[in-house]
Parts: C-alpha cells; structure tokens; sequence
C-alpha cells in the first residue's frame, strides 16, 4: 500500500519539493552572511518521551565567522574556532577540549547554520504562528553514525530567519532550541570568544586536548 501510495505520488512532487527546500534555505543562508556578527537570544527545551520529563534553559549566543560563545544561567560555553572552553559555573570548573565542527551532538551556535552540509532536505509544508508564516524542512543527516537521525527547522517565511530547530536524537530525546531575539552587526571583540582563568579565581581547570 505504501510503495503503490508512492508511485501515484508521482516524481515531480518529490522534485518539487527539493527545489522548494533549497530556494528556502538559499534565502535564509544570505540572510545570515549578510551579518559579521550575530547576537541571540535563545531558550532550549529539552524531552524525555518515555518519561514525559522536560527541562528548559535560556541563553544568549554570540557568533563571529568561526567563533562563538553562549552564555547560559549554569554554564559558559567559549570558543574561538579552534578550542573550546566548557564553564561549569556552580563547580567553579572548565573544561577545555579541541573543537570539533563535525562532532556528534548538535548546539545552539549551530541554529543558523545546521543545513549548510552534512544533509538531505524537503519542504514539508507551511503553517501559522500567530500572524508569522512559518516554513517547515526536515533535514536528514548524511553521516548515518550521528547522534540524532533528524533535524527539523521552523522558517520565518517572510524575514528568512530560523524561528525554531528540533533534534530528534536516536535514544528518543527531542530538543527544541527557538530564537527570542535576534541582534546583528554588534562588535564584538575576538578576546570575547576566549575563557580567562584570571577573571574567575580559583577555577579548576581539566584540560582535555592532552589526552
């Protein structure tokens, strides 16, 4: 039934909807290139379906090409391209680690840019938020050994800008990370992308990129 559902279907759909995707997402990557810097307000809830448990944090993001940092109430994440610095503010302790742009796991520095590789996309429609016109794509990742088997992106159809993002990770966890507020072209210093043990004292200090 369903592979007959499939060929009434018909391949020009199929195709259609591709060409559909692409378009949309075309427009929203020369939306945030026409950007140096970005500054973002951002709330991520995260859901256990099997228990029906839900915990969500709030943040701001700060993007500069490959550097990005994100400020959260229990922990700073920095990182200036190349190393990343993890703030556990409670336990006063970092973790520093060597960044890694094709790692397993998905974070909030990656909202604008998630679809630029890695991914097969379609179009699967459009719906209403309020008076917004919100443009659906699913992204399925190439690279089969992720973490997650898809990503599911909410567009704002007529400023070209990711409303929402959904993870849905293999061990049935689903994270949803939307955007509260949008700054662009705000200077930023590159020293800002960087951990400095000297502004917290006595910060415990694990440094992962020797082992």
């Amino acid at each position: 039934m369903i592979f007959l559902a499939f060929l009434m279907s018909g391949v020009p759909t199929i195709i259609a909807q591709d060409q559909t995707a692409t378009k949309i997402l075309d427009d929203v990557s020369k939306t945030y290139k026409a950007y140096k810097t970005i500054k973002a307000g951002f709330y991520i809830t995260i859901t256990n379906p099997a228990n029906g448990s839900k915990i969500k944090q709030t943040g701001t993001l700060y993007l500069k090409a490959k550097k990005f940092r994100i400020d959260m109430d229990d922990q700073e994440i920095y990182c200036d391209g190349k190393t990343m610095w993890t703030y556990f503010k409670s336990e006063n302790e970092v973790q520093i680690s060597k960044y890694d742009p094709n790692g397993q796991e998905i974070n909030p520095s990656e909202i604008f840019t998630v679809y630029e590789k890695g991914f097969d996309y379609k179009y699967t429609g459009e719906t209403l938020k309020g008076s917004k016109k919100i443009q659906h794509i699913e992204l399925t990742p190439q690279n089969k050994t992720k973490s997650y088997f898809k990503v599911k992106l909410s567009i704002d159809k007529a400023a070209h800008k990711i409303d929402e993002m959904l993870v849905l990770s293999k061990n049935g966890m689903q994270s949803l990370y939307g955007v509260t507020s949008f700054s662009g072209n705000i200077n930023i210093n590159d020293s800002f992308f960087k951990f400095e043990t000297k502004d917290h004292p006595g910060v415990q200090v694990i440094d992962l990129t020797k082992d």
